[in-house]
């Protein structure tokens, strides 16, 4: 009942931001104008994108798996990205649908705590790379990190969760878990679960020549990501400098890794509406970037929605 009664707050949260941010902070009708007169190749070229990030994040995920003897093909993990898209839009975060990833590669070694692991590993790898971007480029741009406290609030939590992960890797031993003892058989499973988990961090972390390859893939794909965004905005005629969104790009990912919103809803826009806004773009310009956004993302999670369903046929 809990989960239903946060579900709909977060749906309604979002959906009412959104709702005053085209109605209040913008004017529909100049909305549709901008996307009129998007160029068209632009926008087919930053949807093709796609296909190269989700074969990159297969192929990261494919080595991460690979040392607890999985047999999954680049195409089945491919598959399960885009199951994971379709999910997404139901999920708190862009990080919610990593839940049907952790489902398909349970079978592993070491099952769910492993494939847990090995996507928190991936996307902490992600995350560093987005970090590394954000906080380079926000040297740049302290006049406007200054403006705005969400950039503030966005890159202090992903730099806590890196030093919380940090700290699980080098102060946590191997079996510190199993150390506890409960009369309930549950939360015993759990604590020896926690400790697997632990032990292929370290383990997977361990192994340098298997890291600076998943780093690589990641910063090849968060590269791909900002590439994307960028063919987004000059599509729609803003000309915002290409290595800005070296800046702009991680700190909108990491606020909507905020679960404050289903899918970012709400969120999403309220950021690019400041970032457009300190380019001298208006709120129209921002929205239709971002309703472009989401039509993408709509268009994956309906194929990876016509997968899953495929699957249980």
């Amino acid at each position: 009942m809990k989960k239903k009664v946060l579900f709909s707050l977060k749906l309604i949260f979002g959906f009412s931001l959104l709702f005053y941010l085209v109605f209040f902070k913008a004017n529909p009708k100049e909305i549709v104008e901008v996307l009129k007169r998007a160029y068209f190749p632009y926008i087919i070229f930053a949807f093709s994108l796609h296909s190269i990030g989700i074969l990159i994040s297969a192929v990261r995920w494919k080595l991460l798996l690979k040392s607890h003897s999985s047999k999954y093909s680049v195409l089945d993990l491919s598959k399960s990205y885009l199951v994971s898209c379709f999910f997404n839009h139901f999920l708190p975060t862009r990080f919610g649908g990593d839940i049907v990833r952790i489902s398909d590669t349970k079978k592993i070694e070491k099952g769910i705590s492993a494939s847990t692991a090995i996507i928190v590993i991936e996307r902490i790898s992600g995350i560093i790379v987005l970090l590394i971007f954000a906080v380079i480029s926000s040297v740049v741009k302290i006049n406007f990190v200054k403006e705005s406290p969400i950039v503030l609030i966005a890159l202090f939590i992903g730099i806590i969760g890196i030093i919380l992960f940090v700290v699980l890797w080098k102060v946590l031993p191997i079996g510190f878990f199993g150390k506890f003892k409960f009369k309930r058989s549950f939360l015993s499973k759990f604590f020896i679960k926690l400790d697997e988990f632990l032990f292929v961090i370290k383990n997977s972390l361990k192994q340098k020549r298997l890291m600076k390859r998943v780093f690589l893939l990641s910063f090849l794909l968060q590269l791909n990501v900002i590439i994307h965004y960028y063919f987004i905005g000059i599509s729609i005629g803003v000309n915002i400098p290409f290595f800005d969104y070296f800046f702009t790009i991680p700190i909108l990912l990491l606020a909507l890794s905020i679960p404050i919103s289903i899918n970012g809803i709400g969120i999403r826009e309220l950021v690019l509406i400041k970032f457009f806004i300190f380019y001298s773009f208006s709120s129209e310009y921002a929205i239709s970037f971002s309703f472009l956004d989401m039509i993408f993302n709509l268009i994956l999670g309906i194929i990876g929605g016509i997968i899953y369903i495929s699957r249980k046929k």
